[in-house]
């Protein structure tokens, strides 16, 4: 069973995401301002540290305290920046924190992480992106911190693909679909425990260093840059 890191599980895809991982019998590290009650039901092979993935600072204490190996790391914590929708109405502090928590926070756990992941089996890094996130795909505007902030998610990425390739690692930027999530809406095709479903198959059985650098689906297809 593999050890893996994953953060955004307190609802929606992550805490399916979180469910999948630990009914099929993995040890999954959480970091996050909460996580769902039942996940302690699963004793030691859950561990939750708990942190506001907008505050930088807490986080490099947090993530530099985790010395055990890891296999993959999962980064599914997201921030839609309602407040910082169109470009004319802006909040400031809003579009910072979708930064902070969709772009700074994943580079943050990636680079002191490292170590653990050094030491896991896998080297896996997975980014849960969006196809809000592609720039040949916006014609419509708006989602503004949340488009800007995933597509240097996205660039990020790719920084690390390129860097760390050579070391044996593999990093992803993933679409996890359109989810009846409160940030995808009743309407979204997609049921949390399918997405959830979809997401643990690429990451335990498509997942490798043949889909390094790349921005895709859950069935590892490409998407537009």
């Amino acid at each position: 069973m593999s050890r893996v890191l994953i953060t955004g599980v307190s609802r929606g895809i992550g805490e399916g995401l979180l469910r999948r991982y630990l009914e099929g019998g993995h040890e999954v590290d959480v970091i996050g301002r909460s996580a769902p009650g039942w996940a302690a039901d699963h004793g030691a092979r859950f561990r939750f540290h708990a942190c506001d993935l907008a505050d930088v600072d807490a986080l490099v204490e947090v993530s530099r305290a985790i010395t055990t190996p890891l296999d993959s790391l999962i980064c599914s914590a997201a921030d839609f920046g309602s407040d910082a929708y169109l470009l004319d109405q802006f909040v400031n502090a809003a579009f910072v924190r979708a930064f902070a928590v969709n772009c700074i926070a994943p580079a943050i756990l990636a680079r002191d992480l490292k170590p653990q992941l050094e030491e896991g089996a896998r080297r896996h890094i997975v980014f849960m992106s969006t196809g809000n996130a592609s720039l040949s795909g916006n014609a419509s505007g708006e989602m503004l911190a949340y488009r800007t902030s995933k597509s240097a998610l996205n660039q990020l990425m790719r920084n690390i693909a390129a860097e760390w390739g050579p070391q044996g690692f593999a990093t992803v930027a993933l679409n996890p679909g359109w989810v009846r999530t409160d940030m995808g809406g009743e309407n979204a095709p997609l049921s949390v425990e399918e997405a959830a479903t979809e997401i643990y198959v690429f990451c335990e059985d498509l997942m490798g260093e043949a889909l390094n650098g790349r921005f895709c689906n859950t069935d590892g297809s490409d998407l537009p840059w």
